[in-house]
């Protein structure tokens, strides 16, 4: 989509901090909205139709009680995205959005940014990344407001708020800001007060100036540098992930993404009366949406015949659970036996951890285990045991595993340890029939690469 270098998207973090690549896939589908000040993004109950990254702007995330008492949660800008419950699997939301600096966000439909979570690529790491950051800043607000005074509860809101925002000005009353942080107005002025006395900030008709953040620093409680150094440390663990790019088939914006293309590579042609030259556009946008479509099936397919071939042996063996993990130990593919295993559905396969189905005492284990055979480049085995699950109890697993040639990824295969022992106690028949899973389990892992 055009726009000018003031209005990019890039001034938002998490897309700034894309690859071009990455970058380029959603870039048609973001639209740019300016939103008004108390405007609400979202209500209690509301379906998540948007993803909102905003740029210019800040949103407050704010919970009212029944008797018409508010608090705000946690505030997001520029730093990062409005809509975290989806990212995190839901539809909907239990607080409220509302718009604390006017300003501007790209905004991004809930399907598309269903589809690109789904891709497990940097868009999720950096998604996820920020959710863990809100979470931080969302305790701390509690514990700020329970043991901290109301001077220091408002220097933590401002410098949480200018970072967020260009410039050193903020257009609040005081009555908002003593609604944000659940405190009475009058408690507000008086600490307002006390920093424009000090020269630290003016404060006239609902516009605050920042004249000295530094001395605002040496007033405010620990809670702003915890919440600082972790949103910081997150956004440092983007990990080394694999640069692959799948277009995303959208009917919706074909045509969109088309004409954008002809404008920017628009051919000269001769001045022609207005039907026939309406004529020739048509034809050219038709021709590079047929091309755009070519190139998508052409993508798709070789895609499809690469995974067929990848995970093709494996899945002849359905009784065997099959899993790829990166090495973060997020799950990236796994077969029908694995999803049964662990109780999980196949498509949502990027949003779990496998470790988050193993028994705590056996957490460490298993962590050092995928380690050493990424770092090893070898096969190496271990015996732990899984949580239960809404089919089965608690089970013992044996896990023999195997690098890929790059060393970032691990293929396991999972077996039941108490099925086989159950095995080896039933008839001759079923006995005989194990011993030949057990044999083909042995000839699938000498055959997989290291």
């Amino acid at each position: 989509m055009a726009s000018t270098l003031s209005d990019s998207p890039r001034q938002n973090r998490i897309l700034g901090a894309l690859s071009t690549v990455e970058y380029a896939r959603p870039l048609d589908d973001l639209e740019l909205v300016f939103v008004q000040l108390g405007q609400k993004l979202y209500e209690p109950g509301d379906n998540l139709d948007y993803v909102y990254f905003p740029t210019t702007s800040t949103v407050s995330l704010m919970f009212t009680t029944q008797n018409g008492a508010s608090a705000e949660l946690a505030m997001t800008g520029n730093d990062g995205l409005v809509g975290v419950p989806l990212v995190l699997g839901g539809d909907t939301t239990t607080y409220c959005a509302v718009v604390q600096s006017a300003g501007k966000a790209y905004r991004l439909r809930a399907e598309v940014m269903r589809w690109e979570l789904d891709q497990g690529g940097e868009l999720q790491h950096l998604c996820l990344h920020y959710a863990q950051a809100l979470m931080t800043q969302m305790a701390q607000s509690v514990v700020c407001n329970r043991h901290h005074s109301v001077d220091q509860q408002l220097c933590r809101w401002l410098l949480l708020s200018l970072d967020r925002q260009a410039g050193n000005q903020l257009n609040i009353t005081q009555e908002r800001i003593a609604a944000t942080l659940g405190v009475r107005r009058e408690g507000v002025t008086e600490a307002a007060g006390k920093l424009q006395a000090a020269g630290l900030i003016e404060y006239s008709r609902g516009h605050i100036t920042v004249r000295d953040r530094a001395g605002i620093e040496t007033r405010v409680c620990e809670c702003y540098a915890v919440v600082k150094a972790e949103h910081e440390r997150l956004y440092r663990l983007m990990p080394d992930l694999p640069t692959t790019y799948q277009p995303r088939t959208n009917p919706a914006t074909l045509r969109q993404r088309a004409e954008a293309h002809f404008l920017q590579n628009k051919p000269v042609t001769p001045n022609t009366r207005w039907d026939k030259a309406r004529l020739l556009y048509e034809l050219q946008v038709h021709e590079i949406e047929l091309e755009m479509q070519n190139e998508e099936l052409r993508s798709a397919y070789a895609q499809a015949d690469a995974l067929r071939a990848r995970y093709a042996d494996i899945y002849d063996f359905a009784p065997l659970s099959y899993f790829t993990l990166d090495p973060a130990g997020t799950i990236i593919d796994l077969n029908l036996a694995g999803a049964i295993l662990l109780g999980i559905k196949r498509s949502q396969k990027n949003r779990h951890r496998f470790s988050a189905s193993v028994a705590p005492e056996y957490c460490s284990t298993f962590t050092r285990f995928v380690d050493n055979v990424l770092q090893s480049k070898a096969k190496h085995i271990c015996e732990i045991a899984l949580l239960p699950t809404g089919q089965r109890a608690e089970t013992l697993v044996r896990i023999e595993a195997v690098p890929d040639e790059a060393g970032r990824e691990c293929r396991m295969i999972v077996i039941d340890v108490f099925a086989e022992k159950r095995a080896g106690s039933s008839s001759g028949a079923e006995q005989r029939a194990a011993l030949e899973k057990r044999r083909a389990i042995g000839l699938l892992i000498d055959s997989m690469p290291t």
